[in-house]
């Protein structure tokens, strides 16, 4: 296993395209592998009902010369409590998302997805061993498909390639 890892770093390192392709094909396994793994944990995470300060979008960057080159982000404020302890969360999504002007129609999307009650309660998702950590927005199946196809696929066409 040690040579062929070898054999392709060396094939690298020559410029082959078939060793360009196993150390994208790697790391994307490993990237979004974690990712996929982390998305699944998260989807388990608890909730509990929280006071929404405040949400919307926010401008990201400097000033843009034209409104179509400024970018937006998610932004949002609450506070939630979990066993007698008070918590404040920032985070909307584990997807952290930067959308120029002609696209913030997909902040909008995430923003609309948040599970509200009344006007200022929302449901806040924690991390049952760290509750400092927190979304309003749990991770979807789609995303979830997207991180697990781009893990395997790559690798699958490199196998393809090489082997059959």
């Amino acid at each position: 296993m040690i040579d062929f890892f070898s054999e392709q770093w060396t094939l690298l390192l020559a410029g082959e395209r078939q060793a360009v392709f196993f150390w994208i094909s790697l790391y994307c396994f490993l990237i979004l592998g974690y990712s996929s793994v982390r998305q699944l944990r998260c989807r388990r995470w608890p909730s509990v009902w929280g006071k929404l300060e405040k949400s919307g979008l926010r401008k990201v960057g400097g000033t843009a010369w034209s409104k179509s080159d400024q970018e937006y982000a998610t932004d949002a404020l609450y506070h939630y409590e979990v066993n007698k302890e008070r918590y404040q969360g920032k985070r909307v999504s584990p997807w952290v998302v930067i959308a120029s002007h002609n696209a913030r129609f997909l902040l909008e999307t995430q923003m609309a997805k948040i599970h509200k009650r009344g006007e200022d309660e929302v449901r806040v998702f924690y991390n049952p061993r760290n509750p400092r950590k927190s979304f309003l927005i749990l991770p979807g199946w789609l995303g979830l498909a997207v991180s697990l196809a781009g893990a395997l696929l790559p690798g699958f066409f490199w196998l393809r390639a090489n082997l059959f």
